[in-house]
Order: C-alpha cells, then structure tokens, then sequence
C-alpha cells in the first residue's frame, strides 16, 4: 500500500493541518490553503501509475499473526518503506521526516463519522508541560528538560460517541431529624419518609475511547471535547499528526457509555433530593433507550516518560489546551523538606517556649 501526504500547489512541499488558522500550511513557503480549496485541486490532479517490477520475499518463519500485525507503506516523498501497526492511519517517514497518511487504515467501516481537528500546536503543548512542572520543588532534577519535551506528539485518537434516551425511577429512604430543649431535656425527632424522583433525560456524544493501545482513564481526564465543534471526516487533518483506528467496535464499548450515563442519571435525580439530613437510594431503575453511536477522532497530544523504572504518562486536550498527568517526587528532596519543616517547628516551640518561661507564662 502507499501513503499518502498533501503537496503544497505553490512549491510542492508537504502540507500539515494547523489548528491556530483552522487551514493546511506550508512551512516550506508560508502559504496556507482551506480545506475545501486543497481538496478541489487534489481532486483536479491525475496521478500517474508508475508500476516497476517487484520481488517478494517468502513468509517462511513469519509468526503467526505478525504479519497481520503491521503494515508497511510507501513514503510519498522519498519511496521509503513506512512499517506501521495495523491500527495507524497517520505518521511521519523516519527517513525524509515528511507527514503520512494512510487513507486505506480508516476505509469502509474504520471510516470515522466525525473529527475534531488540533486547535493547539505542539508549541502550546511544550509550553502546557512546562507549567504543569513548573513550581513542584520536589519533582526530580532534570524530570522536566527539554529533551522530554520533545518527545510530545500529537495523535488523533478514536472515540466512539453515544447518543441515548433514558426514563428513570429512582426511590429514596430519607430522614429528617429536627431537635429542641423541653426542660432538663432534649427531645430529637426523626422523620421517615418514602421518595421517588424520575423523568427522561437525554444525551449526546457520551464519549468512550476505543483504543486499547491509549489509557481509559487518561482519555477521560482531557475531558471535555466540544464535539459541536466536530468536523466531517477528511484525511487532511491527519497530516502532520499521529492518527490510530479503533479496535474496540461500537458495542464493546457500549458498557463504559452505559455506566457513565446511569451515573450522571443518577447524580441528577439526587440533586433533586434536597432539605432532608439523609438519604439512600433503595430502587433504581434507569432504562437506555434511542440507541446511535458514531466513529469519531479526538486530537490529543502524548508525552510518556520514566523515571527509576517507572512510566509517567501526559495528556493534552488538542482543543481546550487542557492537560493532565502524575508527577513523580524526588525521595531525597521530600526527606530534606520534611527535616527542614520538623526543624523549623521544633526551633519556633523552643523560641515561644523561652518567651513564655521568661515571661512567667509557664
């Protein structure tokens, strides 16, 4: 299979997406061009089938399943060979360094619906990295340096996005506790009552990462995306950038969707339980209904790192700039910390303590 890259109409360099004027641009030249003037010359070219005789190597020793496992493709700008997992759909050529894309990884039912191209660039993303380490004095020396910045890359990956009626009913024991003073005493009153809270509720784009190869809990750290901002799929958002299929279909992922609208279901209705000193829900019944979903790439930029071992994972949200992830603690600068503060503490007790004795205090 070849890949495919997008070539400037002025100088013939490639094109990337860039998210800060929402067009594709050179950085060769300068230029930049919407997405739907770049299409119609793309369409307008001919491209000529340049067929050369071909060896193939026999599959003798091949592991069973590697083969399926990785696909290789033809750099568009030097020819180079392009070995990617079965599941990516976008990268760069480690020779030429130019963006690929692999349009035949997202076609016919790995075509996503939606995508939600990259607003932040990776200098934003570097830029979000520094903050978020800057200021943690016992983070490790070095944790932060800018040869870990560089390793930040910008990825589109799969989301499937639910849509669902719900009808709920939901009952409640409840108490209400009042008291007062009757003489020598105090007389406490406890109230019981029989609740019941329901209605319908709809949803749209519940999200649900379909990658196993990319953290659950990660994916929904970034969260929120403004899928209203979502666009039609077309492969030119994908240059530049790091792009993954799903490989978790709709119905596998059905069950996270599932557990995340009965609890925001639920939330709702206890919010409606008000001027009570407790309550307990005994009956819940929360029924999904109107059942759609769609194939969706969300843009997220990837920092992994170790540290003694260990690997620490960042996330950045493509569009809102938002950015998540642990940092690790430096063992010997959180041991100097505490000794300077139980230090501190135990000189300002001696200080107070000869005022005091001075003083007659004590």
């Amino acid at each position: 299979m070849e890949a495919k890259n997008f070539k400037c109409p002025c100088c013939g360099s490639v094109l990337e997406w860039n998210g800060l004027v929402s067009e594709m641009k050179c950085a060769s030249c300068g230029n930049s061009f919407p997405l739907e003037t770049l299409q119609q010359v793309t369409q307008d070219e001919q491209i000529a089938d340049t067929r050369e005789i071909r060896f193939e190597h026999p599959a003798e020793g091949t592991v069973d399943g590697e083969k399926d496992a990785l696909h290789a493709f033809k750099c568009p700008g030097c020819g180079a060979s392009i070995v990617v997992s079965e599941t990516s759909a976008a990268s760069s050529c480690p020779y030429c360094g130019n963006a690929a894309v692999m349009p035949e990884v997202l076609s016919g039912s790995f075509r996503p619906d939606l995508v939600i191209p990259f607003a932040k660039d990776r200098e934003q993303a570097k830029e979000a990295y520094r903050n978020l380490c800057k200021g943690k004095r016992l983070l490790p020396t070095g944790f932060a340096n800018e040869s870990q910045i560089d390793k930040i890359q910008g990825i589109y990956v799969p989301f499937w996005l639910y849509d669902c009626q719900t009808e709920s009913d939901i009952t409640y024991k409840a108490t209400k506790v009042t008291s007062h003073r009757q003489g020598n005493y105090m007389i406490t009153r406890t109230a019981h009552y029989h609740l019941r809270r329901g209605g319908e509720v709809d949803f749209s784009h519940v999200p649900v990462n379909s990658s196993t190869k990319i953290d659950d809990t990660l994916m929904e750290a970034v969260e929120p995306f403004r899928t209203e901002e979502a666009k039609s799929y077309s492969s030119a958002y994908l240059s530049g950038y790091e792009a993954e299929r799903y490989n978790q279909d709709m119905n596998e992922c059905s069950g996270r969707a599932v557990e995340r609208i009965r609890a925001s279901v639920k939330q709702v209705c206890d919010s409606t339980v008000n001027g009570y000193t407790s309550f307990q829900p005994v009956n819940t019944q929360i029924r999904v209904t109107r059942n759609e979903a769609r194939n969706a790439l969300m843009p997220v930029y990837l920092l992994n790192t170790s540290h003694k071992g260990k690997k620490y994972t960042f996330a950045m949200n493509g569009q809102s700039g938002q950015i998540v992830g642990d940092l690790p603690v430096d063992g010997k600068k959180a041991f100097l910390m505490w000794l300077l503060i139980t230090l501190g503490t135990s000189a300002a007790g001696l200080i107070l303590a000869f005022f005091l004795f001075n003083g007659g205090v004590i």
